[in-house]
């Protein structure tokens, strides 16, 4: 009898308890004890800082820029001509991209390009990206100039940013902002691998095809047949 009372008096405590912890459905907003936790001051991305005398920077920018020197997380930092872009022991640039190109790099150019510098250039590379519809203009990459620039010199456009200038009020920047930490080096010359075939897509001759099958699907197709 005893353990019938003791097992009893327990089912009633679980019933009592899972009845009594329920809760109750509401429409009103819940009970903030610490509000500064939930409605923290914060600036979103690409808007004006309105924070600005807090952090004393006075630019008003939102985003914030990289601590000089930074640069991304394993990415090497000797001089190396595939951390540069330039040959060893000179201001002259690397010709040919150091990583080589197969179908993998390709690959993996065509997704860091897609990310990082579609936005601004386009799918295609005509300098074409959405960001033109808010009246920003854009290096179309097929350009005869960027053609026939070495991969090294692209290297270091994608390091370190292209043509620094200063606003209205005097705050300086650059219309291509440096990427160096924000893609590794390794990436920065996989992107400059499909930039070199994005080239080639547009500006590519039919004789400079050398695989004689494709040549000729190229040339019907060319045809209209």
């Amino acid at each position: 009898m005893r353990y019938f009372i003791t097992g009893f008096a327990v089912i009633v405590c679980l019933v009592i308890s899972t009845a009594g912890f329920r809760g109750a459905f509401t429409r009103n907003s819940p009970i903030e004890v610490f509000p500064d936790m939930d409605r923290q001051a914060r600036v979103r991305p690409q808007a004006p800082n309105l924070f600005d005398e807090v952090f004393g920077a006075g630019d008003g920018r939102g985003s914030r820029l990289p601590v000089a020197g930074s640069v991304a997380r394993g990415a090497a930092v000797d001089d190396q001509p595939a951390n540069t872009g330039r040959k060893a022991g000179s201001e002259d640039w690397v010709e040919v991209n150091p990583l080589g190109v197969n179908a993998d790099t390709l690959e993996r150019g065509r997704e860091r390009y897609t990310i990082f510098c579609a936005l601004c250039h386009g799918q295609a590379g005509d300098g074409n990206g959405i960001v033109t519809q808010y009246s920003l203009i854009t290096a179309d990459l097929h350009q005869h100039r960027l053609v026939q620039a070495q991969d090294g010199y692209l290297f270091d456009v994608i390091s370190n940013g292209f043509n620094a200038t200063t606003n209205a009020v005097g705050i300086a920047y650059t219309r291509m902002p440096a990427y160096k930490s924000k893609i590794s080096a390794e990436d920065r010359w996989a992107i400059i691998g499909y930039v070199r075939a994005l080239q080639y897509s547009q500006l590519g001759k039919l004789n400079e095809v050398t695989d004689l099958d494709k040549r000729a699907g190229l040339q019907k197709a060319l045809e209209g047949k």
